[in-house]
């Protein structure tokens, strides 16, 4: 029980994302330039009255000069137990931000960009066969001042969707995002917040919120809280239209 209680956990928040992907908590914020990447994988299989799988692959590659940032980020993830599938989902994300300006007036990088997308994605449980999108907009930073920084973006974008109920939308929606990483002394918040309305009918709307709070206790050991919200106004026919997911704990790590 303890075991399905996890997964389904982890299946909770794979849901949240699936609709809306967070790529700000993906970006490079650094001045660095060059090539960096990552993959996560986990596999588990346990067998007690029945048999228990789970299955995922992240992979993320990112490539940044002065005028140009590329991503490209993967989601996968599968489990089953007591035959039920607790998920059983896919994507695949490309980004591209272009500098309008290397420099402005005051000889800094210009904060403005813009940016354009494409995602291709799958989800069982959300009765999802197919989801396509392509996109572009335009990004701005507030401000990014002492590890402290905020950014905002707005974007149209095409999306194209077929559902295992043979049902096919096509739509165009309007994508805003509001991010932050606030640092004060022991104390880390950070956030973002979508809105994704469609064009030919602004009821019909996404939102989804996600935000972490962390408290260093001591050098080596932290509090975190975690929060995802998830809202579709229009879901597939028996798909909840609201879910959320929050966490809370301990980090610790090793110091010299």
């Amino acid at each position: 029980m303890k075991i399905m209680l996890i997964i389904l956990s982890l299946f909770m928040s794979f849901v949240i994302k699936a609709q809306i992907v967070n790529i700000e908590n993906k970006r490079i914020y650094d001045d660095s330039s060059g090539i960096s990447g990552s993959i996560a994988a986990n596999f588990s299989a346990v067998r007690n009255q029945d048999l228990l799988l789970s299955a995922g692959l992240k992979p993320l590659i990112q490539y940044k000069t002065p005028v140009h940032y590329f991503l490209l980020y993967g989601d996968w993830n599968y489990s089953r137990g007591a035959n039920n599938t607790f998920s059983n989902a896919g994507m695949i994300h490309f980004r591209h931000a272009y500098r309008l300006n290397l420099l402005d007036k005051k000889h800094k990088k210009s904060p403005w960009k813009l940016e354009s997308y494409a995602q291709v994605q799958y989800n069982q449980l959300l009765r999802q066969k197919l989801r396509a999108l392509g996109g572009a907009g335009i990004r701005w930073k507030i401000f990014d001042v002492n590890s402290n920084r905020s950014f905002i973006g707005s974007s149209f974008f095409y999306e194209y969707e077929e559902l295992l109920t043979l049902q096919v939308n096509k739509q165009v929606r309007w994508s805003n995002y509001w991010s932050w990483y606030l640092n004060f002394n022991n104390i880390t918040f950070t956030g973002v917040n979508y809105y994704q309305p469609s064009i030919g009918d602004f009821h019909d709307t996404r939102f989804m919120g996600q935000y972490s709070l962390g408290y260093r206790l001591k050098r080596n050991i932290s509090f975190r809280a975690d929060f995802m919200l998830f809202y579709d106004s229009r879901p597939a026919e028996n798909v909840k239209n609201t879910v959320f997911n929050s966490t809370f704990g301990l980090q610790i790590g090793l110091v010299d």
